[in-house]
């Protein structure tokens, strides 16, 4: 019976560290200026509003620049621009909590939004705070985003001309660190309680 009490009180506290666990209601947003070795390309868009350019590899000026220009991949590497009152959208069939990406020429109107099943997840713009020190509208930089809770729809937005980007990945939600923790601790819990009430059943005979 005791066994038992704490294999309840253990099993609602792996439910409570799940809950205290969870992530914070924001994208979190890492970033570095290390260029890409490879251009690995960008799968085309599920669905496309507006006027979305693929497979780019040069710029326009006053209409999109390349993430590539001023590299060694300049005039070879590929990307995608969104341009002004548009927006590319990708759908997955399952979950993914980050995304890493080539951003170009970083303006605080080109935004990153996530969903899952229709519905608003989390969303990052080119005015957050972790782009300060961004040199806006020149080169690129990589980022890596977590997001807060999974999604299965990734929206490239630009609120003017235009968000440029490249070598995008997206990964899939993975499984906890601590949870095979958590599931190893409930088996030796119920392991324990079987030895006992075994022990117990062998001295009463």
């Amino acid at each position: 019976m005791i066994m038992l009490k704490l294999a309840k009180a253990f099993a609602t506290g792996v439910v409570l560290a799940f809950v205290f666990n969870a992530p914070a209601q924001s994208a979190f947003m890492t970033w570095t200026t290390e260029l890409p070795t490879v251009d690995s390309g960008v799968l085309s868009p599920t669905t496309i509003f507006g006027t979305v350019y693929e497979n780019l590899t040069n710029s326009v000026e006053n209409e999109y620049r390349s993430p590539w220009q001023g590299t060694l991949l300049d005039g070879a590497g590929s990307y995608t621009s969104v341009q002004n009152a548009s927006y590319a959208t990708y759908r997955f069939d399952k979950g993914h909590s980050s995304i890493e990406f080539m951003w170009g020429s970083v303006d605080d109107y080109n935004g990153l939004e996530f969903y899952y099943q229709g519905n608003w997840v989390d969303a990052l713009y080119g005015d957050d705070a972790a782009l300060d020190v961004v040199n806006k509208g020149l080169g690129f930089i990589v980022a890596s985003v977590i997001t807060n809770g999974v999604f299965d729809e990734l929206r490239f937005t630009s609120g003017s001309n235009a968000f440029e980007y490249a070598n995008l990945t997206v990964s899939a939600v993975p499984l906890p660190a601590a949870f095979p923790l958590y599931g190893a601790g409930l088996a030796l819990l119920g392991y324990i309680g079987w030895r006992k009430r075994r022990k117990a059943t062998d001295t009463a005979t």
